[in-house]
């Protein structure tokens, strides 16, 4: 809608609109950094991934999927983590629930927090291991990648509508997923997920690519929804969108902050580790 009523004795309120030329400027500029992201001389679009993810993540490689050879950006827990956040993301928009702002029904809450639970309790599996330490079972990377999935979905499921109750005029009261059933939808992609990354992409080139894309995508769009939550939250700005085209700047502008922010990370990181790695230089 282009117009709203300022007061029962005012007269209507023109809402501003977001411009032809600024959507269509934004648009361009994702496609040119994408372009500069893979054909830039100077790295490889697989090292440029690594330094974006490098901050969040270890990298160790014996934690890592090598499709054709070559480490993916993200070890096998974050891979799966990640992907299943923009796994969960695609869900919602194709089912029409991405712009849910109610949390996830109780039973649905409940399966998440088991996957979650999961996740912690595989991740100190690992680390006893990596100490020495008394360990249940031997870990293993499709492990780490399996309840990385079920972990992203649940950061999706409620990540999502928290954001939704600060970014939109004309809230979606729907949960992002009210039953078992609806949640079920997620499985089929989910699986297709593990098979790409832990059968098909652990031996096949032609899938480093895709993969480290994909997962990477998931990375910044986490970080940049909760720059969203933090930016409309501190400022005291909820509700203020009515359509997608008047969100667009905002979350472009969340996005750039999600890219300053990994890379400030892996700055960060590499800075240390050269520090206490002397002579070894940092990656």
């Amino acid at each position: 809608m282009s117009m709203e009523q300022a007061g029962p004795s005012g007269p209507p309120a023109r809402q501003t609109s977001t411009p032809d030329w600024l959507v269509i400027g934004l648009g361009a500029a994702y496609v040119v950094a994408l372009a500069a992201l893979a054909f830039l001389p100077g790295a490889t679009l697989i090292e440029r991934l690594r330094a974006l993810d490098g901050g969040i993540c270890a990298q160790v490689p014996t934690h890592s999927f090598f499709p054709g050879g070559q480490q993916l950006p993200l070890c096998a827990r974050d891979t799966g983590t990640y992907t299943g956040f923009a796994c969960a993301t695609l869900v919602l928009l194709a089912t029409g629930r991405i712009r849910s702002a109610q949390l996830p029904g109780k039973w649905v809450s409940l399966v998440l927090g088991l996957c979650v639970l999961v996740f912690a309790e595989d991740g100190f599996n690992s680390l006893f291991l990596d100490l020495g330490l008394p360990h249940p079972y031997q870990p293993h990377n499709l492990i780490r990648l399996a309840t990385g999935l079920g972990t992203g979905t649940a950061m999706a499921a409620f990540i999502i509508p928290v954001a939704n109750t600060l970014i939109w005029k004309h809230e979606d009261e729907r949960p992002s997923f009210a039953s078992l059933r609806q949640l079920a939808l997620t499985v089929p992609v989910l699986l297709l997920a593990f098979l790409a990354i832990g059968t098909i992409g652990s031996s096949a080139a032609f899938m480093l690519y895709p993969i480290a894309l994909f997962s990477s995508a998931g990375v910044v769009l986490a970080l940049a929804l909760v720059n969203i939550v933090l930016i409309l939250g501190v400022g005291n700005h909820a509700g203020r969108f009515a359509t997608w085209r008047r969100f667009f700047p905002l979350f472009t502008v969340a996005v750039i902050c999600a890219v300053i922010e990994l890379m400030a990370l892996f700055a960060l990181k590499s800075s240390v580790m050269a520090t206490l790695t002397p002579g070894i230089p940092s990656t």
